[in-house]
């Protein structure tokens, strides 16, 4: 009986094996089939022909629909464009100098809810800076929730110089989450 199981396992593994092989040889010998990628097709290949003129640029953008226009392209712009086109629309950008020169391109781009602002509508009774950072709260929710691949919570420190520093800072973080309620990164 042990001698019918071990015929049984070697017949087996030798079908099993011929049945992987013959896959593997099909699957090798099949045309590779070319995927459309949509708008992004092409995206990291190397441009062939020379970048057109600016004014045949200018020409195109008057002439042409498009679903996006992004208005800098600096870090912050070139990002958009990058999300608007893999998402599949039609974008334009423009740019007042050279590309990556602006402001952009020197800020921290942290996104944050704006904790000067709520010290200052707490300390000036201000309803308008408190709105202020109610809707930087909820965009950066927005933010964090429709491009992670873009933003992530960064873990900050904060330096404390004085023993009186800590009750103070302490509050004014806890108001900070308060006011984010279910928008607190956690």
């Amino acid at each position: 009986m042990a001698s019918h199981g071990r015929r049984l396992a070697k017949y087996g593994l030798a079908a099993a094996g011929a049945i992987g092989g013959g896959a593997i040889l099909y699957s090798s010998l099949q045309t590779p089939k070319k995927f459309k990628l949509g708008a992004a097709d092409g995206i990291n290949s190397r441009p062939t022909a020379p970048l057109p003129s600016r004014k045949e640029q200018i020409d195109r953008l008057k002439s042409e629909d498009y679903d996006v226009l992004i208005i800098g392209g600096g870090a912050t712009g070139s990002g958009c464009a990058l999300d608007a086109v893999s998402r599949g629309l039609k974008t334009a950008m423009v740019e007042l100098d050279d590309f990556s020169s602006g402001t952009s391109s020197r800020s921290t781009k942290l996104i944050h809810g704006g904790v000067r602002y709520l010290q200052k509508a707490i300390m000036k009774l201000d309803y308008e800076q408190y709105k202020m950072v109610k809707e930087a709260l909820h965009e950066r929710a927005n933010l964090l929730e429709i491009a992670p691949h873009l933003s992530f919570p960064l873990p900050i420190m904060l330096p404390v110089y004085r023993w009186w520093q800590v009750p103070y800072f302490w509050a004014g973080i806890k108001a900070y989450d308060l006011v984010s309620g279910g928008e607190c990164l956690k």
